[in-house]
């Protein structure tokens, strides 16, 4: 016997509501949070649909999202899906990974219509990002209209006034004394024709922020993003915190983008050299290269241009007026700068500073230097006779023809700004198996008082030093020190002019080890990872060898982990991860077994995605209902999309069909045995057997 019958399926609905952090933005009618204007219209269109829901006619599956999807129980009595409320996940919106996510536990259970509830904003990081527009898509292909309820205003009471600082640019490093611009972007919306206050705030002494300067700045009609500068002096030693705060304006609901900060390291400024250079040759590129590459070395450069000589001689007058520890002159005529300021530079390092001078076509006799106020310091007699006019030949009697090579002197050659290794032995191996150089100076006859460092292979003088007062001068007859940086010997030559200018400085006799630590960066959102470098420097510049380090972080409540450091030759290397609390953080590395430490700060901040820009975006949302049979909708017009999914016939219908044998069950059997007994008994009983 075979027996079919069909069942109609419930109308099943989906419901999607957004409960991010930017629906609880107040742009609503009546002021309303758009999370009760979402839960006022829901629950009417529910109400409308009552007795289908009741009997269980039509089906409504709940979710609620932010950057994560979990489903909700609808209370068949009220119809509402409760009071908003703040979550870890609220600060994100994940509409696409929320659509896939419901959709995909609604498994083989047949979709009436999804309904999406949301202001539009898809603000997700990786990889919670998936684009709406996909599952949409999806959908569509399957039949599934999806209405989508924008909440939210396009342009809304969030966005109608918002003052927000959006960048800041600070140097990494400032040398002690020196001015520095501070370079901030500041956004206005909505403020036309009002004035907004930017302060500049430096941490102090006390490790409190203190307001240094202000500026007004005045918004014009609309949106408006304008540079903002500032001028700071950096007048005391250490690790400080620098700020850009915008002070909050009326009715400004988002307040976490008025305040950016970062952290920058006020250094010593005491050793600062001042270039001063005459022709555009390559050794002046790799020596400035270089030497801006040491941490503890601020140089600044000066071109006199001898094109120009109509405007010689120039002034330096502003130039002299910094704290330089050491001025280095290269391939420059005397005639290039004014007497008054070369006096100057006399006086300067007869009171301690120091001067070095390098080799070229204009450098020493050649350029006229030992008539010059500077020739009482030189340390070689003067000679008139030898000077290089411009526009003539080069005179090769003032010359060495290469190639040469630089040999340390017997006497004077273990000077700290010679030592390229260990002992003597090992130094003098390596300066011989530099690269041999282009050429050189020939230096006039010697005075008495000079040191002479290092000489030829033939013996004439190439580094020639002496004392003048409390300064120091140095006569460096070369000018192609470049090709060992080319030819494979970069840090030999980086190690030997930093001693160059360390032994100028009088900071040739420290002996000790410097430990150092650099961040990549000073401000990271939560979650990212950072990462950072550390090592020993040792007194002459170089990594020093076989060093042991130790690296944790500390957050802003004062709890400290431990951070794996990695090795990179005698350097080390770390990533800090798990950043998850904004504020100030700490990066503490030691050196073992010595002890001593270097530490560094860094912001973690939150980027509020949510409410750095919380718009109702109704193109996306168009977008997402346009690849379906549905639409876009007003919230008001819920109850009616409700209505008609409640009313349709319905779309889904099941047939069951079953069969049953009549011949293989045990009651048929037992009748069978039955009716065969009942057979076999009246047969014997009238005698037919």
């Amino acid at each position: 016997m075979v027996s079919m019958r069909q069942l109609q399926q419930p109308a099943t609905v989906l419901v999607l509501a957004d409960s991010s952090e930017s629906m609880n933005v107040a742009d609503s009618p009546d002021s309303k949070t758009r999370w009760e204007y979402l839960r006022e219209t829901l629950k009417a269109a529910m109400e409308s649909t009552r007795k289908q829901i009741v009997n269980e006619s039509m089906l409504v599956r709940a979710w609620v999202f932010d950057r994560e999807a979990r489903e909700i129980s609808v209370d068949t009595t009220s119809l509402d899906i409760g009071e908003w409320e703040r979550r870890p996940s609220s600060e994100e919106t994940a509409i696409g990974s929320a659509m896939e996510s419901a959709v995909r536990a609604m498994g083989e259970q047949p979709l009436s219509a999804v309904v999406l509830l949301s202001d539009g904003g898809q603000h997700a990081y990786p990889p919670n990002d998936l684009p709406p527009q996909a599952e949409s898509r999806r959908l569509g292909e399957r039949g599934v209209p999806l209405w989508a309820i924008t909440y939210g205003q396009s342009r809304g009471a969030a966005q109608a006034r918002d003052a927000s600082i959006v960048g800041l640019s600070v140097p990494e490093k400032v040398f002690l004394g020196n001015t520095v611009e501070i370079m901030g972007r500041v956004r206005l919306e909505g403020l036309a024709d009002r004035n907004v206050t930017v302060r500049l705030m430096v941490e102090q002494s006390d490790g409190e922020l203190a307001e240094v300067a202000r500026k007004e700045i005045r918004s014009t009609e609309g949106m408006t993003e304008e540079s903002v500068r500032f001028d700071w002096t950096a007048e005391s030693l250490g690790e400080r915190k620098i700020a850009l705060v915008i002070d909050a304006v009326a009715d400004e609901i988002v307040l976490t983008n008025n305040l950016i900060a970062t952290f920058v390291d006020v250094v010593d400024g005491g050793l600062r050299v001042l270039y001063i250079e005459g022709s555009p040759r390559v050794e002046q590129r790799f020596l400035r290269r270089t030497l801006s590459s040491s941490p503890d070395v601020q140089i600044d450069f000066q071109w006199i241009n001898s094109v120009n000589r109509s405007r010689w001689p120039v002034s330096l007058e502003r130039e002299l007026s910094r704290d330089y520890k050491v001025f280095l002159i290269g391939d420059l005529d005397v005639d290039a700068i004014r007497p008054k300021d070369l006096e100057k530079i006399r006086v300067l390092v007869e009171n301690g500073a120091s001067i070095g001078f390098l080799g070229g076509f204009h450098s020493f006799e050649a350029g006229g230097w030992g008539s010059s106020p500077l020739g009482r310091l030189l340390p070689y007699a003067r000679d008139g006779l030898s000077r290089q006019r411009f526009g003539e030949p080069v005179r090769k009697d003032l010359h060495v023809r290469g190639p040469i090579k630089i040999v340390p002197d017997k006497q004077f050659g273990g000077v700290s700004v010679l030592r390229l290794g260990q002992t003597v032995e090992e130094s003098d191996a390596i300066w011989a198996g530099l690269p041999p150089l282009d050429g050189a100076n020939r230096l006039p006859r010697l005075l008495p008082v000079a040191k002479t460092l290092a000489v030829t292979e033939a013996g004439l003088p190439l580094l020639v030093a002496r004392e003048y007062g409390l300064g120091r001068v140095l006569v460096f007859a070369v000018d192609s020190t470049w090709r060992w940086a080319m030819e494979g010997s970069s840090e030999l030559y980086k190690r030997f002019w930093r001693q160059f200018v360390l032994w100028l400085a009088r900071r040739d006799d420290f002996e000790g080890e410097r430990l150092w630590l650099k961040l990549a960066r000073r401000r990271i959102s939560v979650g990212s990872p950072l990462v950072f470098d550390a090592g020993l420097t040792a007194a002459d510049g170089t990594l020093a060898k076989g060093s042991a380090l130790s690296a944790a972080v500390i957050d802003p409540a004062g709890n400290s982990r431990y951070v794996r450091l990695i090795k990179d030759g005698e350097s080390f290397s770390g990533t800090i991860t798990g950043c998850s609390e904004p504020g100030d953080w700490r990066v503490v590395v030691k050196a073992d077994p010595q002890g001593g430490e270097a530490v560094a700060r860094f912001v973690v901040y939150r980027q509020d995605l949510e409410l750095a820009n919380p718009r109702a975006n109704t193109l996306l949302m168009q977008q997402i209902a346009s690849t379906t049979d549905g639409g876009v909708r007003l919230p008001e017009e819920l109850q009616s999309i409700f209505k008609e999914i409640g009313q349709a016939p319905p779309v889904y219908t099941t047939s069951e069909e079953w069969s049953v044998s009549l011949w293989d069950n045990w009651i048929t059997l037992l009748m069978v045995a039955g009716c065969l007994c009942t057979e076999w008994f009246f047969r014997k009983r009238w005698g037919l057997v």
